[in-house]
């Protein structure tokens, strides 16, 4: 599923710095798109369920609340001041996993925050991060970064990884609509192996790429967007995670070989969760 017109945006904010970045952005994409945009806290109650079973005492749930709707407020007002002034906000009581699953059933785009360095936000930590990515019902986004905030990065452009798999579709029809959106030019990449077999000439090798970047860009309307199409004997991670540098958005599928083999739970997911300079978007390539 990708980002729809007047589908709402969805974004986690845990009140860290990180998770408000993720607000910043989700606001200025909804407001790119002309569509709302929601605000969801989690106050993970179930977490403190004594033995599993005995509820925390009144008072700490009040001062949770509390919390939540301070950050629930701070996110409205960063949300008003990307152009959107009537960001809905949700206090959930659920675990911030299962708050926003739930959440991202009504949604086009969900939107977490990072926390850099290899570290992620209590919305990212270890288990979650599989959770949402794969349970999720919508495309997500992973802000990462600070370039996307910096003056002229409107017309850094949206780069995306492409395969010969039917996922591999999706994810290039995701990336070119994020491109026309955000009037920005998109480079179309496909990275071969570091070590490719003795018996594969890398000529025919890259030569079969530019044939599939043709193939697969004919089927879809590039309209007016400015497109680069690049095939490169390199590994896609580190491709990938190199290019991100330059780039405003990093396009991919969310498992699988939904843009490059083993995405988000695999080791270049992982990588690029981490690594990447720029927000990276996990397009949903499963019903």
């Amino acid at each position: 599923m990708s980002v729809v017109a007047g589908g709402s945006i969805v974004a986690g904010v845990d009140g860290s710095a990180e998770s408000l970045d993720a607000v910043r952005w989700a606001a200025r994409t909804a407001s790119l798109r002309d569509v709302p945009l929601e605000v969801v806290h989690a106050l993970d109650v179930p977490g403190l369920l004594a033995g599993g079973v005995v509820p925390p005492p009144e008072e700490m749930l009040d001062a949770l609340r509390a919390r939540g709707r301070r950050a629930l407020r701070t996110a409205r007002e960063l949300a008003a001041a990307q152009g959107v002034g009537d960001a809905a906000t949700r206090l959930e009581p659920d675990r911030a996993a299962q708050a926003l699953i739930e959440a991202s059933r009504a949604a086009a785009l969900l939107v977490v925050g990072s926390a850099g360095h290899g570290r992620l936000t209590s919305l990212l930590a270890g288990s979650v991060a599989a959770a949402v990515g794969t349970h999720a019902r919508c495309d997500t986004v992973v802000v990462r970064g600070d370039s996307w905030d910096e003056p002229g990065a409107g017309g850094r452009p949206v780069v995306t990884g492409i395969d010969g798999s039917e996922a591999g579709a999706r994810v290039l029809a995701a990336a070119l609509a994020e491109a026309r959106v955000r009037r920005a030019p998109l480079v179309v990449l496909h990275a071969w192996a570091d070590t490719p077999s003795p018996h594969r000439d890398p000529r025919c090798v890259t030569d079969a790429g530019r044939r599939l970047l043709d193939e697969r860009l004919l089927a879809h309307d590039t309209g007016d967007v400015p497109v680069e199409q690049v095939v490169v004997h390199a590994h896609p991670r580190r491709e990938l995670i190199e290019r991100s540098g330059d780039a405003q958005l990093v396009v991919v599928g969310d498992r699988g070989r939904g843009g490059f083999p083993g995405l988000l739970l695999g080791s270049t997911g992982q990588a690029l969760l981490h690594q990447a300079a720029c927000p990276v978007l996990l397009v949903r390539t499963t019903s």
